[in-house]
């Protein structure tokens, strides 16, 4: 072949094809928002339904799979502190599937609520409770949880940095192909905390559960509370904003979009607590669409009101709220 040409003579093109798919993508959302606020329009009046679709939605063992019997843990003491013991625990969720984490027992001999506290994308257990010293953009938040006189667990989730530990995973390789299957990550590490949970309501030192989290921990909060009607209260910091914005691979299932976006899963938490944080630099997520997700949500409450739920936009970036105020209010909420 003879002819030749240079290499930027074709963007105009790839422009315009770009171009095309975002003109596409945009009028299916907004048709797509059309039809979710029809679907959603029962939500409070028929959650067990809404909330059975939402496990559909994100697939098996959420639907389809009913443990027999409470998982198998082995349990390390690791230190005594002033006040408290840390433990290593390792809960077998599912045949094989093993998922850690570490354990903050309160002293004492009566019931104490527990706090399932979730790291976020390059989180560990140790690093939101301070065994590596710096909490970095965590501010301590495990230990400000701890300090309320409530016992706390640290679940490690597929989120950790590849650089600072040598265990290497693709996270949204693993996902697509869970979702192939009728699964999906999310839907796997659900049904661990679930688990996690049932362990610690067959003790005697427990008495109720309330739930914390930042970014991907916000995510796994807002969701995990939505669907496990036994954490009482939960505090989901810099997550909460429009599906249609972030369009994360691994927070995105098959027509999500006409189904539930963070507001609708809100919903489900009621009549519980739910505290949402946002801070107003996050560099990850505008916290303006934070504020237009939760104006959705007011509207949907219109007849059962918001006293359920707060929000609040803070001084800050990508990172867990520096006031104690909302952990007293979820320690209040779990203690009542």
């Amino acid at each position: 072949m003879k002819y030749r040409e240079e290499k930027d003579l074709t963007n105009v093109y790839k422009e315009d094809y770009v171009k095309g798919l975002e003109l596409i993508v945009e009028k299916l959302q907004k048709k797509s928002e059309v039809i979710r606020s029809e679907y959603s329009k029962n939500i409070f009046i028929q959650q067990e339904e809404y909330r059975n679709e939402l496990k559909k939605m994100l697939g098996w063992p959420l639907v389809n799979y009913c443990a027999d019997k409470v998982a198998e843990v082995k349990s390390e003491l690791l230190s005594v502190e002033d006040g408290y013991e840390i433990y290593r625990m390792r809960f077998e969720i599912l045949d094989g599937l093993n998922m850690t984490g570490l354990f903050f027992k309160q002293n004492g001999e009566d019931k104490k609520p527990l706090v399932i506290v979730q790291h976020g994308g390059y989180g560990t257990p140790e690093r939101i409770s301070g065994i590596y010293g710096d909490t970095v953009n965590y501010n301590d938040m495990l230990q400000r949880v701890r300090a309320n006189g409530v016992h706390v667990f640290a679940p490690q989730l597929l989120l950790w940095s590849k650089d600072q530990y040598d265990v290497d995973f693709d996270r949204r390789d693993i996902d697509n192909r869970l979702k192939r299957v009728g699964s999906s990550i999310t839907a796997i590490e659900i049904f661990g905390i679930t688990r996690i949970l049932d362990y610690f309501e067959r003790e005697k030192y427990v008495s109720s559960f309330g739930m914390v989290g930042l970014s991907y921990g916000g995510f796994y909060t807002l969701y995990t509370t939505a669907i496990d009607t036994r954490i009482k209260s939960a505090i989901s910091c810099s997550y909460f904003n429009k599906r249609d914005v972030i369009g994360w691979s691994d927070w995105t299932w098959f027509k999500s979009a006409e189904k539930f976006d963070d507001a609708e899963v809100a919903c489900l938490v009621y009549p519980r607590k739910l505290h949402i944080e946002i801070g107003d630099n996050d560099e990850l997520f505008d916290y303006k669409y934070g504020v237009e997700s939760f104006e959705k949500l007011k509207e949907m409450c219109e007849k059962v009101g918001t006293e359920w739920v707060s929000f609040k936009v803070f001084n800050g970036v990508h990172e867990f709220f520096k006031d104690d105020t909302p952990i007293q209010k979820l320690v209040n909420d779990i203690k009542k």
